[in-house]
């Protein structure tokens, strides 16, 4: 619980809930029920979707869209997230990955299983 994380989400609508069953990572609502002595450095750097990218700082660690991938609009990611979240003002459009950084992926992951669900 205390390295810095970043998450990648397939599927926004599908992921993104109102209470889930089951936590394997603590979020910043969990980690403040913590003893002060046990919080130490958590932090969530970035969560990426097939939407858009959002970070969480905000002064209460709320979640704030902070970019749009390009062909996205905002009502597209208002339907697909049943909480609220705050926007960057004006949020930015997701940069494409360059030919070497598409490279790399597909050397990481020829099968293409990014685009895959866990179920």
């Amino acid at each position: 619980i205390n390295h810095t994380t970043s998450y990648w989400i397939p599927n926004q609508k599908r992921t993104f809930v109102n209470k889930v069953d089951v936590v394997s990572g603590p979020g910043y609502d969990r980690m403040a029920e913590l003893p002060e002595n046990m919080r130490h450095d958590h932090e969530i750097r970035r969560v990426v979707t097939d939407l858009g990218v959002y970070d969480f700082q905000t002064p209460n660690n709320s979640m704030r869209l902070v970019s749009i991938h390009p062909g996205v609009s905002i009502g597209q990611i208002n339907d697909a997230t049943p909480f609220e979240f705050l926007v960057a003002e004006p949020p930015e459009v997701t940069r494409m990955p360059t030919q070497s950084e598409r490279s790399i992926i597909h050397e990481l992951d020829p099968n293409n299983h990014r685009k895959s669900e866990l179920s």
